[in-house]
């Protein structure tokens, strides 16, 4: 006889897929965001180019927007003139995301070497 799937068995617990609970505990402990992140930051860096794309850091995406953290103004500066540019770019890359906007801020701890 098989099991019917979210059926409660005798422990009183629902089965569930596995696929569901490897989902769970990617989102739970972060490394889906690490792979999104370094995903978002390879489209930047063929958006401004290498020089730019050590100096920066992908933050966090909250209601479409993305922040990203610069090593410093200058490079900050050039984000912001590259602005339009880098956000076709991610929503080309990246349409899930529905990326509206990108805030730059300072604070990428990128250490040159």
């Amino acid at each position: 006889m098989k099991k019917v799937p979210n059926q409660e068995d005798e422990r009183g617990k629902s089965t569930r897929r596995i696929g569901t609970l490897i989902s769970e505990l990617m989102s739970r402990r972060g490394y889906a965001s690490v792979a999104t992140d370094n995903a978002m930051t390879e489209s930047i860096a063929k958006s401004v180019g290498p020089a730019l794309a050590d100096s920066i850091m992908v933050g966090k995406l909250s209601r479409g927007v993305l922040q990203v953290y610069a090593v410093d103004s200058v490079v900050m500066q050039e984000l912001t003139f590259q602005k339009r540019r880098i956000l076709k770019t991610l929503s080309k890359d990246h349409p899930q995301a529905k990326i509206t906007d990108i805030r730059f801020k300072l604070g990428g701890n990128k250490s040159g070497g």
